[in-house]
């Protein structure tokens, strides 16, 4: 149950949860219509369904980080 929690409090899961409650009110509200909620729902659930990965983002901060670093300064623009 523990790893339930954790996974529903990432924000990815919380934003998809949030995205799914408003797309469905709209289109009850019939504020937009299904070929324009599928997209959104689609975006949703993914967002729901794919964990919040910190590890591949720290890794992709320090990747970026040494690159930048090994390059050097950028050359000014003229």
């Amino acid at each position: 149950m523990n790893i339930v929690n954790a996974w529903m409090r990432q924000p990815t899961s919380v934003a998809g949860i949030s995205g799914v409650i408003g797309t469905l009110f709209a289109i009850v509200l019939h504020q937009v219509s299904w070929a324009q909620a599928i997209p959104l729902l689609t975006g949703s659930l993914i967002s729901i369904l794919l964990p919040d990965n910190a590890a591949a983002k720290a890794s992709a901060e320090g990747l970026s980080q040494d690159l930048v670093a090994k390059l050097g300064p950028l050359p000014a623009a003229k």
